[in-house]
């Protein structure tokens, strides 16, 4: 019964025959104030998505037209989404989280024909509610976009601060999920998501929304992103899967270690038993810990950027299924997934089915961009002189520096426009840098820019005496780092600015840097 789901030529086929599984089992738990929840069936949500295609109809949205959605994660974003792929429609994603000015920004970009909204319009021309009305079904005509048509325009703020708007189509994103739908995570109606990262984002539109939907799974939204919450919503909710960015991991190994290490000796003997055991034994004789992070872990999956593999080591070595995941929203967005046999900490896996991957121009350590295609890569971007840019051939240039090894497996080792070329020749990786320097344990987080040829470092720092702390971690690092590594200016602030995925926004830190450096 899967299989016919992944058979479908368009979004809309596919949502509808999901929904038709399903029924009335759960699709999204939203987490309210006050220990309130609000559940919302698969069903349910096929009667809203009508009222609202209805909506759209009676306002002259036809196919190919681009509708804007403004809402947070949930039944409403969903709902909209569908509504719109319905009617053969364009989804133009806009993110909640940016500031009233990058909104407009984007959403003069997008160049909607109009604009769906729940919470709040933020003053945004011709926006429109999306209504909490519920229809029959129906069985009114529908348009069968052809699979190749436009089905999401997604605008993506990149690293120099030359926006990209990405074009994907209905075969696009069917692929990307066909190839997500064959890995080995055990993944049923039983399961439970915690939806973390923005819905408009690719990662969450395909990851955290079609994916738990062609396995009949529930998505939980959590009240907010916050540490607290989200741990609470994973022991509450009885989690199973999450999707998030690196830094989210290594605030839970923190804190797990935090309590270990205040915690009494028997509770030391317990966790140093965990550590030493086989991986298979470890799993069993850390339920007391499984189960207050939801108790049936079937994977956590780390994405957005790389992950240092001693976090990876951590949570394996502690017997929890953490694995990492590498993805472009130019290819729908995933390129690869490790397998949850996968025992390399520094690889992101091998492609998915169907997509193709090569190195280019490899160095003589097999270092080289890593160039990716197939029928999940993009319709193209807006902009012509992006896209000549960007493809050559049919084969999509990532900018990311990788390897081949074990036959076909991606390793990571930096980004071609980060690379830092110092006087001497040398080879700087700021990626690299920035995991080394968060191993501190009084650093938050690290952002590693170039100035005069050599790398500069943004510290997050929180507490009293941040810059003498500032220091210690500079003077900790340079100990352990080789000499054309080593910093020698640097700043500190309370938080490093960030992208609508929780990424740290790169075209920021020079700024940043400026404003506040230690002089």
């Amino acid at each position: 019964m899967h299989d016919s789901l992944l058979e479908q030529q368009h979004l809309w086929g596919f949502v509808d025959a999901a929904i038709k599984r399903s029924g009335e089992h759960p699709l999204w738990v939203q987490r309210l104030a006050k220990d309130k929840k609000r559940t919302v069936s698969y069903r349910t949500i096929k009667r809203r998505a009508v009222a609202i295609s209805r909506q759209l109809r009676e306002a002259g949205v036809g196919e190919g037209d681009r509708v804007a959605i403004l809402a947070p994660n949930g039944p409403d974003w969903g709902a909209a989404a569908f509504a719109v792929w319905r009617l053969g429609a364009v989804v133009a994603p806009l993110h909640t989280g940016n500031s009233d000015e990058e909104l407009q920004t984007q959403h003069t970009a997008l160049a909607p024909i109009c604009t769906l909204y729940a919470g709040n319009d933020r003053s945004l021309a011709g926006a429109e509610a999306i209504t909490g009305e519920e229809e029959n079904e129906g069985d009114d005509t529908t348009p069968e976009p052809d699979p190749h048509s436009e089905a999401a325009r997604i605008y993506t703020s990149g690293t120099t601060g030359n926006p990209k708007i990405v074009r994907l189509s209905h075969d696009n994103i069917l692929s990307n999920l066909r190839g997500t739908a064959r890995l080995d995570i055990p993944i049923s109606h039983k399961d439970r998501f915690l939806s973390l990262l923005p819905l408009s984002h690719a990662m969450e539109l395909t990851g955290g929304m079609l994916l738990p939907m062609y396995h009949g799974s529930t998505i939980v939204v959590p009240r907010l992103i916050a540490a607290s919450e989200i741990l609470e919503a994973m022991d509450q909710e009885r989690i199973t899967l999450m999707i998030a960015v690196p830094r989210l991991f290594r605030n839970i190994m923190l804190g797990m270690e935090r309590k270990f290490s205040d915690g009494s000796a028997v509770l030391k003997a317990y966790v140093t038993l965990i550590r030493r055991s086989p991986n298979w034994l470890s799993k069993i004789i850390n339920a007391p810990i499984r189960r207050k992070l939801g108790g049936g872990i079937q994977c956590w999956l780390s994405g957005g950027s790389r992950l240092d593999p001693e976090i990876a080591r951590y949570f394996r070595d502690m017997g929890f299924p953490l694995i990492q995941g590498y993805g472009l929203t130019e290819c729908g967005p995933v390129v690869s997934v490790q397998s949850l046999r996968d025992i390399r900490l520094d690889s992101v896996g091998v492609p998915l089915h169907g997509m193709e991957v090569k190195i280019q121009q490899p160095n003589e350590t097999g270092d080289g961009e890593l160039w990716v295609r197939g029928s999940n890569l993009m319709l193209g971007y807006v902009d012509d002189e992006q896209n000549a840019e960007a493809m050559h051939d049919g084969w999509y240039k990532t900018g990311d520096i990788a390897r081949l090894v074990e036959g076909r497996k991606i390793v990571l080792t930096g980004r071609s426009k980060r690379l830092i070329v110092t006087e001497a020749g040398k080879n700087v990786y700021p990626e690299d840098v920035e995991i080394m320097l968060e191993k501190h344990p009084l650093l938050k987080e690290a952002g590693v820019i170039e100035l005069d040829m050599a790398p500069a470092a943004v510290l997050a720092i929180e507490g009293p005496d941040e810059i003498d702390k500032a220091r210690e971690i500079i003077k900790d690092y340079n100990r352990r780092a080789s000499s054309h590594n080593r910093i020698t200016r640097y700043a500190f602030v309370d938080e490093l600015p960030r992208t609508p995925l929780g990424k740290i926004s790169l075209k920021d830190l020079p700024r940043i840097f400026r404003e506040n450096e230690v002089t």
